[in-house]
């Protein structure tokens, strides 16, 4: 899963410790950017996205009238005096004869449904799917934000709600001027990474500084494995959501706040964007691990948290183990997590600042 475990050699040119290329020292703290996306297989494990691809195919199959309105919903009007960003149609004209006429009823406009299609009549396959991925992603968005809106005020997520909202702005704006470029999120919360470390380059830290030399607690190799275990199911595991333990999170900026430069929300956001969304919405890709693009602060918020829930995991699951997962997983994660709570609650360690690459971990592991 990690870079760090790689079998693939570099050059032993010490590349971790060149200064004076900035761009090139981001790469190593964080990783090749091409690594920060999560592989392509992760799409068919995902339950989530899977039930919105059985979705999106089902919603195909409507009569081609309902898709056009649909289509037309977003799009704006082509005639060249028109106003209308965007069409609103009555539901039972488009699904008979003649629905192509059906006239638009926002005001101001009145023009036939045809002049707000008139840029998908001849589209390629790929390019027809394309539209249809967008429009089905703002639907769905859409649907989850009335709901949200339904609830009331106490069980409603602010948060959750405002990531939703961008997102679906940003989706009907890009459907609505090139339907058939990828919509830029980054103009949300910017483009990751959103720290100058990442959460793997400070593990690969920790079990470089503190198991190289100790072997009596847990060999080099031992600490590698459980690292992996640890950044896989931190990439995969759902963050908590704010508004549940946010009084935890806000005690500890307000008591330690040179040890955060941003609240936990500023990272949550980015978190939903970045590595949530892309589960709902097919538009906008790729999904990127969150142990890639996330670094110091989400790492001394989160940790605590994760590691309960993983713990129950682990108790749950491991009758389905063999051995080597048992022990790696219920007996050498504890120990390492004893010793990474201890080190992560100094501000002052050496893990949150060393840039050991990856050819410094591989010379080291061939030692053992």
């Amino acid at each position: 899963m990690g870079i760090a475990l790689s079998s693939a050699r570099r050059p032993l040119i010490i590349i971790g410790r060149v200064r004076r290329d900035r761009r090139r020292i981001l790469i190593l703290r964080q990783g090749d950017p091409k690594n920060c996306i999560l592989p392509e297989n992760w799409k068919a494990n995902d339950v989530l996205y899977q039930h919105i691809v059985s979705g999106r195919k089902v919603r195909m199959t409507d009569d081609p009238g309902s898709i056009m309105m649909t289509i037309a919903v977003y799009s704006p009007c082509e005639n060249s005096r028109c106003k209308c960003r965007a069409g609103k149609f009555m539901g039972d004209e488009c699904i008979t004869v003649g629905w192509a006429e059906s006239k638009c009823t926002r005001s101001g406009c009145n023009h036939p449904l045809s002049n707000h299609i008139q840029h998908i009549e001849y589209l390629s396959n790929t390019e027809y799917l394309a539209v249809i991925k967008i429009v089905f992603d703002i639907n769905n968005i859409k649907s989850a934000l009335e709901m949200s809106y339904a609830k009331p005020d106490l069980e409603r997520n602010i948060l959750i709600e405002s990531v939703y909202e961008s997102v679906y702005k940003v989706l009907c704006k890009s459907f609505r001027y090139n339907p058939f470029k990828a919509p830029n999120i980054d103009t949300i919360y910017g483009s990751p990474p959103f720290e100058p470390i990442s959460i793997r380059q400070i593990l690969l830290n920790f079990s470089m500084l503190y198991f190289c030399s100790n072997k009596e607690v847990l060999t080099f190799n031992q600490a590698l494995m459980v690292t992996k275990f640890l950044l896989h199911s931190f990439d995969s595991w759902r963050w908590t959501v704010p508004d549940k333990n946010l009084y935890v999170y806000d005690k500890r900026l307000c008591f330690y706040p040179e040890q955060f430069s941003k609240p936990y929300s500023y990272y949550f956001c980015r978190y939903m964007v970045y590595c949530e969304m892309p589960r709902l919405a097919h538009s906008i890709s790729p999904r990127y691990k969150a142990s890639e693009i996330f670094g110091c602060d989400v790492l001394k918020y989160t940790l605590e948290f994760f590691y309960k829930e993983l713990q129950v995991w682990c108790y749950k699951s491991n009758i389905m183990w063999n051995r080597h997962t048992k022990l790696h997983c219920l007996k050498y994660l504890p120990i390492y997590m004893t010793f990474l709570k201890s080190e992560y609650e100094y501000p002052y360690s050496q893990i949150w600042n060393m840039d050991y690459c990856t050819s410094d971990v591989i010379g080291v592991s061939e030692l053992y």
